[in-house]
């Protein structure tokens, strides 16, 4: 996603970086993290901040990299969309969602959800080389994180009518995965219409029936978020 250089210069910069990273710091380029900061507040404290956090890398051998991949990374939230849509075009089917778990549970979470990805798959067709699955930890916290979950399919000769409701039976699953890992329905984006089957898992039927009689009052008519309302059981969520 790196704009091409125009500069003879600038490769020969680029290239020389490369060779520091992955030659004489001896980083290896298929295991290697790289984190994002953002610092916002007073100067002089802000300036603290980070020369704390390039304190702490150095003691775990971890680099810094300047500011513009983080530049970079900013400006990919408004182009994943395009990629997605792109991506379709090449017979790749990809999307995201999100969740959160304490800490002691992110590294397991990840391990298990991207086995059941890989296994559902397989069940409707989808070898694990036509099968990529990524996660990112997005936000922090003293008690835990926010993860992202990220996968594709790669359907270049499957029925195209039926790829979306492939790509939502291995979704299905992944987020199965995710509550049984004990992660929870969401950490932002809400439940909305392709989470809200999992919401008598979330919440106790007390709850679910508290909103809905809410909703009732307030809508008796159904004209908002219409046909958003929560299914009332697994057998439900599975017909419809």
């Amino acid at each position: 996603m790196k704009p091409a250089s125009g500069s003879h210069w600038e490769t020969v910069i680029e290239n020389l970086k490369k060779f520091y990273v992955l030659k004489l710091k001896g980083y290896d380029a298929d295991n290697l993290v790289a984190c994002t900061l953002l610092f916002e507040g007073d100067k002089d404290e802000m300036t603290a901040r980070h020369k704390a956090v390039v304190e702490l890398s150095k003691r775990f051998k971890g680099m810094v990299g300047g500011p513009e991949n983080g530049l970079r990374g900013y400006m990919l939230t408004y182009l994943i969309a395009y990629t997605r849509d792109l991506a379709l075009n090449h017979g790749v089917a990809a999307e995201s969602f999100e969740t959160s778990c304490p800490w002691n549970r992110v590294s397991s979470l990840s391990i298990r959800v991207k086995q059941r990805i890989y296994d559902e798959a397989a069940k409707i067709g989808f070898s694990k080389d036509r099968v990529w699955v990524s996660f990112r930890v997005t936000q922090l916290y003293e008690t835990g994180a926010a993860v992202y979950v990220y996968f594709t399919l790669y359907h270049e000769g499957f029925d195209k009518d039926k790829v979306v409701h492939s790509y939502e039976i291995v979704e299905d699953a992944a987020r199965d995965e995710v509550l049984a890992s004990g992660g929870c329905i969401s950490h932002h984006h809400g439940v909305g219409k392709i989470r809200k089957g999992f919401m008598e898992r979330t919440l106790p039927k007390m709850a679910i029936d508290w909103q809905a009689k809410i909703k009732d009052a307030i809508d008796p008519n159904n004209v908002f978020a219409i046909n958003n309302t929560v299914y009332r059981s697994e057998e439900e969520r599975i017909a419809i």
